[in-house]
This record gives structure tokens, sequence and C-alpha cells, in this order.
């Protein structure tokens, strides 16, 4: 009986036999004679849709928050296989059970053998695509940063591979360290990251091929991160990691950072006229920085008839023929950053819709606001 071999070999607390036809009640009783505590649970035929959902209900409420489960499809009737693998997802991403195997019996060899297989590494699928989309949809990188360090430590557990793969663990740090850079608005260490990311995805794509070829689609689905690497140059500024930092913004807006994209696009703003300025070395200076910021804000003033204070860079800005066009963007993306993060507290009462089609056209704002500066965004 397979039962009694999942008693022995893996010692659950109890076997739960879900049954459809009463003609196999009789396994409950074989289980019992051989001192195996069994429940039995008992499940609709599922030949309409209304039956299916039946079962999957029945089944999703059998387990407790952080159990361990095992599944056995041997003699799985009809569609109950099928329904089984997305219970097991279910409990999983909603129960946070953990699922130790899915398995069922091969039919006797001519030794009378019956040779047990486990479908949980085929099940992982599931869990590296929900990595993939927490990664590329939402900038989580925990979950499949946690599957290929597991995959590395498995290999290296088992001790059958002469060459295991040793930089599975690395990247995914480094994936970790991208989406916690991303999140908070940290371009450098964020573009710096995704060098790392882009520099070490051939190698990446080889331990891959090697140990989990099905996975080579996964991998390719984060080459897009290598699209905003870039070496970091606290000490230098150039129109080419200007071009990479845009790029970074128009990912945090793609997946929904508008607040932490609105913020980096102020500071942008500041570092193009830093450029414009000649102060591109000093680029990360506190008290530099803020004195352009003071220079824009002046000169916004300006435009609406207020009187202003000046500072040693106004003179230079006033020089530029699109001064005024730089100015008037410099607005517009500072006050989007003050109505965000101050919540919208404001007598302004402007609909959601209307603050994402602001965010949406910021991108566009910032590379009119280098055009008219006469900063080339190098590619």
């Amino acid at each position: 009986m397979i039962q009694e071999a999942i008693w022995n070999f893996w010692h659950p607390e109890e076997i739960i036999l879900c049954i459809r036809d009463p003609r196999s009640a009789h396994v409950a009783a074989a289980c019992e004679s051989r001192g195996i505590v069994v429940r039995k649970l008992w499940l609709p035929e599922g030949t309409n849709e209304d039956e299916l959902w039946q079962t999957f209900t029945l089944l999703v409420e059998l387990a407790e928050e952080g159990e361990e489960i095992l599944f056995d499809i041997t003699d799985g009737h009809r569609s109950l296989p099928f329904i089984i693998s997305l219970v097991a997802t279910w409990m999983k991403e909603v129960r946070r059970v953990k699922i130790i195997g899915v398995v069922y019996a091969t039919q006797p060899d001519e030794h009378g053998f019956r040779h047990i297989v486990n479908l949980q590494p085929v099940l992982q699928v599931i869990d590296w695509m929900a990595g993939v989309r927490a990664l590329l949809s939402h900038t989580d990188a925990e979950k499949i940063g946690n599957l290929f360090t597991g995959l590395q430590g498995s290999i290296y557990k088992a001790g059958h591979e002469p060459e295991p793969p040793k930089h599975l663990t690395g990247w995914s740090h480094l994936l970790g360290t991208f989406t916690k850079a991303v999140r908070l608005s940290r371009p450098v260490d964020a573009m710096y990251a995704a060098w790392g990311i882009s520099q070490d995805l051939p190698v990446i794509r080889n331990e891959i091929r090697r140990f989990a070829p099905a996975l080579l689609p996964v991998v390719e689905e984060l080459a897009e991160i290598g699209e905003m690497a870039a070496i970091p140059s606290p000490e230098e500024l150039g129109s080419e990691y200007l071009f990479m930092q845009l790029r970074l913004i128009k990912y945090q807006i793609d997946h929904g950072l508008e607040m932490q994209a609105i913020a980096l696009s102020r500071e942008w703003v500041i570092s193009v006229s830093m450029l414009v300025l000649e102060v591109d070395e000093s680029w990360l200076d506190a008290d530099r920085r803020h004195a352009v910021s003071r220079t824009l804000t002046g000169l916004a003033l300006t435009l609406q008839g207020i009187s202003s204070e000046t500072t040693p860079f106004t003179h230079i800005l006033l020089e530029k023929t699109n001064w005024k066009e730089m100015v008037r963007i410099w607005e517009r993306v500072s006050d989007l950053r003050n109505d965000l993060a101050h919540c919208s507290m404001n007598r302004r009462n402007e609909s959601l819709r209307s603050l994402l089609q602001r965010t949406q056209s910021i991108p566009d704002e910032l590379e009119e606001f280098a055009l008219h500066a006469g900063v080339t965004l190098k590619t």
C-alpha cells in the first residue's frame, strides 16, 4: 500500500484519504488494520464547475498555517491531480504551509516493486515564476533570492557534483541590493548593483544551463536590469550617468514606485543643472546641491514677479537661452514632489488620476529639461 509506505517513510501525524467513490472506502479500514492513523474526506465527483470549486475549498481548508503537508496523487481520479497542484500552491502562498512532497507510486515492475516519484521539484517552477513576477512587477527580490540560494545549497548538500554552482548566492544578494536601493531611491547603489548583475549574467546563465536548464527563461527575464547598470562615479558626473539615472526613474514609475521616482526626479534636475553650471565634480556635495536648488527656486519666483535672493549661479543660468523653460519644468517637478511628499495635504483637491498622469509625464519633462539645458543624454 502506498499509504503504508508514506506512513513508514515520512512518519506523518495522520493520513487523510480523499475519497470520491464509496467503493474505495475499504482503504481506510486496511490502513487502520496496519496501525495507521487515517481520516476520511469525502469529495464530490468533480464532473462540473461547482463540484470542482467544492473540491478545491475542501482541500485548502485541510491545512493550518505553518503545517507540513505531503500529497499523494497515486490513485487520483479525473481532475484531482491537477487540482492538487493548485491546492499546493495556494497552501504555500496563503497559508504558509511547507509542501514536503507531491508523490505518486508507479505501477509494479517485474519484481513487484513500486517506485515512489516526487514531483515537488517540478512544482518549484511555480515558485520561480512567482519570484520573477515579484521582482519585475513589485521590485521584491526576497523570494527569487531565496530560490537561487536554495538551489545552490541543495546541490552542495547532495554532494554529487564535482563542480557545483558558485555564483547563484552572490547574484541573489546583488538582486536584493538592487531592489532595496530602488525602493529607497538610492540611484548610485541601485545602478552599481545592476552593473554587478549584468557582469555576472553570463556565468549565471552557464550555471543555470547546467543545473536547472528549464529556468533559463527566468534568468533572461532579469536581463532588463542591466539596462540601468553603471559604475559609481561619486566625484564626476557625466551625461551617460544621468541617462542611466533617467532609466532608473522610468523603471520606478513602471513598477509603481511613484513617490521614489519623483523624489529622484527633483534631484536629477539639480544634477543636470550642476553639469550646466560646471560644478559636476562636487555633484554630491550637499551645500552645492542646496545652492543650485535655491537658484532654480529663486528664478521661479522671478518668473512669478516675486523678488527673490540670488546665488553665485543665478547669472550663469540667466545666460541660457531657454532658462525660463528649464525653470518651469523645475517648478512642475518640485510641485509634484511636494504634493506627494506632503500627502496632498493642501486645498487643491487633486484627483488620484491627475496625480498619476502628472507622474507618468515626468520622464518626458526630464528629457525636455536636459534638451533646454543643452545636455545631450548619451545612450
